[in-house]
């Protein structure tokens, strides 16, 4: 299995110590436990693949971007996507998770509060491709947006979610899941971008986020849910 990794944004150079953001996910998905080769592209400075047919399956990261901003590269990201979106398993992770359901058809606005911290995701649907007892009772991964999806696209099955993040996770169509949350992120990480951005935030939302960060997270979980949805649609005819 390869893997493209649409990578939406850069980090700031004074956090270059944490790679880029298509660094965090071989160690993510190695959890799951299966082979997979990744080849990345820095789509939010307009590197693309020139073919969809060198990778099995795609992925788009999480950006500093809003999904709402239209630029240039997020119009050629969407038209690289559009025609392979239902022949080839596309994972979008937070800001990927947006930009998806926002060219499929779907709202995406901000926030009035920011989602930091832990949060907890409540399973409410059991997705096709695993068990019920691989599928768990749902998540508790970090989060870090002020926007989301606030209208989901059309066709859209909601896998997971909460009372302050409904749609959670989900999976659009038959061959898209995404996720809200950040399963990849180092919650070390975490802290230091909740303390850049603690003026927004807010004092009291951003104590209360770095409180959570010591939780357990679910990222095998997570890992095992994207591998398996992965590999669940290879296996199948386009």
């Amino acid at each position: 299995m390869k893997i493209g990794i649409l990578e939406c944004g850069t980090n700031r150079p004074e956090w270059a110590e944490y790679g880029r953001f298509a660094d965090w996910f071989p160690p993510l998905l190695a959890q799951a436990g299966v082979a997979f080769d990744v080849q990345s592209w820095l789509a939010s400075e307009g590197e693309l693949p020139d073919s969809a047919d060198v990778c099995d399956a795609w992925l788009l990261t999480g950006s500093p971007a809003s999904a709402a901003d239209d630029a240039p590269w997020q119009q050629a990201l969407s038209a690289f996507l559009a025609p392979l979106i239902d022949r080839q398993p596309v994972i979008g992770i937070c800001y990927g998770h947006q930009h998806l359901h926002r060219m499929l058809g779907g709202r995406v606005e901000e926030c009035s509060d920011w989602g930091v911290g832990v949060q907890s995701y409540p399973v409410s649907a059991a997705p096709d491709w695993l068990t019920p007892e691989a599928a768990g009772e749902g998540f508790d991964l970090i989060a870090l947006h002020h926007d989301q999806v606030t209208q989901p696209a059309p066709d859209t099955l909601v896998l997971a979610g909460s009372a302050f993040c409904p749609y959670g996770v989900t999976r659009i169509g038959t061959r898209t899941l995404t996720f809200q949350a950040h399963p990849e992120m180092d919650p070390a990480f975490a802290a230091l971008v909740y303390e850049f951005e603690r003026h927004r935030i807010g004092d009291a939302a951003t104590e209360a986020a770095l409180a959570t960060l010591d939780r357990p997270r679910d990222t095998a979980r997570a890992a095992r849910w994207i591998m398996g949805f992965l590999a669940h649609h290879l296996e199948e005819p386009t």
